[in-house]
């Protein structure tokens, strides 16, 4: 089926798929389909990812033949926008994958020349093709350089997106070992060398100049792809070897990268794509579907939730190839090879940030996220974290059963102070940090959301004032 003849009623929920799929802590809100009748099991569809459009959330579901594009701002109904057809033969190639960079999303293949698609308009438009193959594609946003992996030059080649958004010309290519994916970001590219089984950090903060830092070999020899928290000081890989599992590294010595833990899929599934959310490792698993995983404390991750979007079983490469769990709302899009787009939700463990935040000193908005293991029955090491904040800064932590949006003195409460709340007074340390353990009972809390904000006395901010964004989570059984 060709994507110019997709009609609407080819995109009806897969009812067989959702019957048969399972989720602990998690719920299926949509799934779709547009590409019915795949004559294997890993022939329609690969990466997954999302933008945020105008205040509409889309998913990019690259496939086969092309790259569809769905609004799915109410997640429980997504709306097909339009698609844009690659250029690959008529047996199609699944291996598409894609990132983005303002209303442009870029995809990649190995059968074809990168792609910019304009999604600012519906339906969305090919904008140009430049470039050359890539099995993967990542975007470096603060510089602005799209980083071009594999495919026709092994390496890495990247693309100068704030020249040209559409026609980026090469700046550089990066030709020390086979590249499978990578991460850029702030001065850093952590690439995933899976033909050598190693992670390599490079420092490009003197580009076009790529300096290598560190080199590690990952426990299954197959390193895929890699991801760092926002500080930068831990690191996860995924190891695409059959039954390949996670690894967790203390990166905060850039050159001699410290292994804390591995975790495994229970089911003996093969891990994939892995991303870092606050403290929760969200990742593609192929046979078992969709995991998030704790890594408040990295030497000891846990499973939060899961959700299984296939039959099949084993570790073998099919089922949930793409993940991406970035959106405001916290649904979470998953591509599986065979049944398309599935949107899930966790229902406890993985927080969501909320409402508007304000920066004070440096541009710098405060956050809270939580610490000491998930929001579960009986963690009595729960805590909430506060970071982000002017050093040694007076503040107060809202804690509450609701949220709110309120406009108070320059900032935003997100915290609902009509309704019973607990207030902390405390000051930020030298390091504009902050924890406060909360510890969750035994009975009774299951099912709880608890609500939270910090508001930071601060220069830098309008009348004085920083504050983080509505921190939310629902405490798991």
């Amino acid at each position: 089926m060709s994507l110019s003849l997709v009609r609407n009623a080819a995109i009806a929920a897969t009812i067989a798929a959702a019957v048969s799929a399972q989720g602990v802590n998690c719920r299926l809100l949509s799934t779709v389909n547009p590409l019915t009748g795949a004559t294997a099991s890993r022939n329609n569809y690969a990466g997954m990812w999302g933008v945020v459009v105008n205040g509409r959330e889309l998913a990019i579901l690259p496939a086969r033949s092309g790259t569809f594009v769905y609004d799915c701002t109410d997640p429980a109904n997504p709306v097909l926008l339009g698609s844009v057809p690659g250029s690959a033969p008529a047996t199609g190639y699944y291996w598409r994958e894609a990132t983005s960079l303002g209303t442009y999303v870029y995809t990649s293949s190995e059968h074809q020349n990168v792609q910019a698609i304009d999604v600012s308009v519906t339906p969305p438009v090919l904008a140009n093709t430049f470039g050359g193959r890539g099995h993967s594609i990542a975007m470096d946003a603060g510089t602005r350089r799209l980083w071009v992996n594999g495919g026709a030059l092994n390496g890495a080649r990247i693309y100068d997106v704030a020249a040209s958004v559409t026609n980026p010309p090469l700046l550089t290519s990066y030709t020390g070992a086979y590249v499978h994916e990578c991460f850029p970001d702030n001065g850093y590219c952590y690439l995933g060398q899976i033909s050598a089984g190693n992670f390599r950090i490079l420092d490009t903060s003197a580009f076009p100049t790529l300096t290598i830092l560190s080199t590690v070999a990952t426990p299954g020899g197959d390193t895929h792809n890699c991801w760092t928290n926002k500080d930068a000081t831990l690191l996860v890989t995924t190891d695409e070897n059959l039954g390949g599992c996670l690894t967790f590294y203390d990166i905060t010595l850039k050159t001699a990268p410290i292994q804390l833990s591995t975790w495994c899929s229970p089911a003996g599934a093969t891990v994939h794509d892995a991303f870092i959310k606050g403290k929760v490792v969200l990742f593609s698993s192929y046979t078992a579907g969709f995991y998030a995983v704790d890594m408040s404390e990295p030497a000891n991750p846990r499973l939060i939730a899961s959700y299984d979007t296939n039959v099949r079983t084993g570790n073998g490469y099919t089922g949930c190839w793409g993940c991406y769990p970035f959106q405001p709302s916290g649904a979470v899009y998953l591509a599986d090879m065979e049944n398309g787009l599935f949107v899930v939700e966790p229902t406890c463990g993985v927080p969501v940030q909320y409402g508007t935040g304000t920066a004070g000193t440096g541009a710098k908005t405060p956050a809270v996220d939580y610490a000491g293991g998930f929001a579960q029955v009986g963690r009595a090491t729960f805590q909430l974290e506060c970071t982000d904040m002017a050093p040694s800064a007076p503040l107060v932590l809202f804690i509450g059963t609701a949220s709110a949006s309120v406009p108070v003195f320059g900032v935003n409460l997100n915290v609902d102070l009509t309704l019973p709340y607990l207030q902390v007074l405390a000051s930020a340390n030298a390091q504009g940090r902050f924890n406060v353990n909360v510890p969750i009972p035994m009975q009774g809390a299951a099912g709880a959301t608890i609500y939270a904000q910090v508001v930071t006395l601060d220069a830098g901010g309008p009348q004085g004032l920083a504050a983080s964004q509505g921190f939310r989570v629902t405490i798991c059984p």
